[in-house]
């Protein structure tokens, strides 16, 4: 990984584990630290924030490897701690989609010659509306939460109920009727998500941002997106995610300004890309569980 990055002319940074403010991401929930009585604080659970903050001072292209830190329910590909390649570029999710395939097939092809034929370049990339439409014949992208309720209802989908949200309909429909039917032997990406589900990623329309996830084997193992550097729609996403997080009864946290204040600073269009390395060794290693691959993985 590191020798594909500098050959690109990436810097390799380091940025604090600990932090005093998180983002608000509904779905994603940090480990607390307490020092001495002090604080909270909170271990990272993605390097976003401090990296994107040096974005301000020109640079263009960084990466970090480095453990984060999720609360996750222990399950074949989830881990409280794992470790995170993240990077960012200048360009859009476009130029970011065609490095990933670059990077892949170079991991594959440098370590692991067996699974590169197994490879076909360029990968598929799916829309993801296309998708909807195409599989489920429901088309989220253009339905309210209750006419979405509705559709999956009169198409006899069983696993909704009245307490969920447009985004837990979303991701049922995702999740039980769409990724089963596209998991094949090449990687793939699903592009243009919706923004409610997309907290820090620009926007494409209305309700899409510019995202994209990278699937091998069914298994997600990348997301990127271009990066949202209007600092006012930043502030608001946080509010509305917040306002997610106090509906969903859990902690809610303050906006950090440094970060909302540095997104005005950086100039051009960025995108970045994190890929959770242990899948990845996973899918190339042909294991099934994220244990197989970890020295020891934390338990409580």
């Amino acid at each position: 990984m590191r020798t594909y990055f500098y050959k690109n002319k990436y810097i390799e940074v380091e940025t604090p584990n600990l932090m005093k403010i998180v983002p608000p991401d509904p779905y994603i929930d940090p480990l607390t630290v307490y020092i001495d009585g002090a604080a909270p604080y909170y271990l990272h659970t993605s390097p976003e924030m401090h990296m994107k903050k040096l974005l301000q001072l020109g640079h263009e292209r960084i990466f970090q490897i480095c453990k984060v830190y999720r609360v996750e329910e222990f399950e074949e590909i989830h881990s409280i701690e794992f470790t995170m390649l993240e990077w960012y570029r200048e360009g859009t999710y476009i130029q970011a989609l065609k490095e990933v395939e670059e990077l892949v097939c170079f991991i594959a092809e440098g370590l692991f010659k067996g699974i590169k034929d197994s490879f076909k370049t360029p990968f598929k990339v799916y829309e993801l509306e296309e998708l909807f439409l195409k599989i489920s014949g429901v088309n989220p992208f253009k339905l309210k939460r209750d006419e979405l309720f509705c559709s999956m209802k009169s198409k006899g989908f069983t696993g909704i109920d009245d307490k969920d949200d447009w985004n837990g309909l979303f991701f049922k429909l995702f999740i039980q009727e769409i990724e089963p039917k596209i998991i094949g032997k090449s990687p793939y990406f699903i592009k243009d998500w919706p923004l409610s589900v997309s907290t820090m990623a620009e926007k494409k329309d209305v309700n899409k941002v510019e995202r994209f996830e990278l699937y091998i084997n069914g298994v997600e193992i990348a997301n990127g997106y271009t990066e949202l550097l209007n600092p006012e729609e930043q502030r608001k996403r946080f509010v509305i995610d917040n306002k997610e997080r106090e509906r969903l009864g859990k902690r809610t946290f303050e906006s950090d300004e440094e970060f909302i204040g540095a997104l005005s600073k950086v100039k051009g269009s960025r995108a970045g890309v994190s890929i959770g390395v242990d899948r990845l060794l996973m899918v190339f290693l042909g294991k099934d569980k994220i244990d197989d691959v970890m020295i020891q993985r934390f338990k409580v």
